[in-house]
């Protein structure tokens, strides 16, 4: 199965989380990422790493992000560049 991560600025990944939760049930293999002003983009990238760890397929990963060319759009994308075959 593909994990998701949602990632997105703020907390909105939470609540598209919370809503698919409510209207679909709890799913396996989905997380919520959020970048906060605080963040780096590195800490961004190690939290994305946690939860690509806990998926039971770590080799298939769709990233829905919230805004193209923003910071967990970076992320994910050098992600996606450092695992590419």
């Amino acid at each position: 199965m593909v994990g998701i991560i949602l990632a997105t600025h703020g907390e909105f990944a939470e609540g598209i989380l919370q809503s698919g939760s409510m209207i679909f049930g709890e799913q396996e293999n989905v997380k919520a990422v959020t970048l906060h002003p605080s963040d780096s983009p590195e800490s961004l990238k190690e939290r994305m790493l946690e939860a690509i760890a806990t998926f039971a397929n770590q080799e298939e990963v769709l990233f829905l992000v919230d805004l193209w060319g923003g910071t967990p759009f970076n992320q994910a994308n050098n992600l996606c560049g450092e695992h590419s075959n």
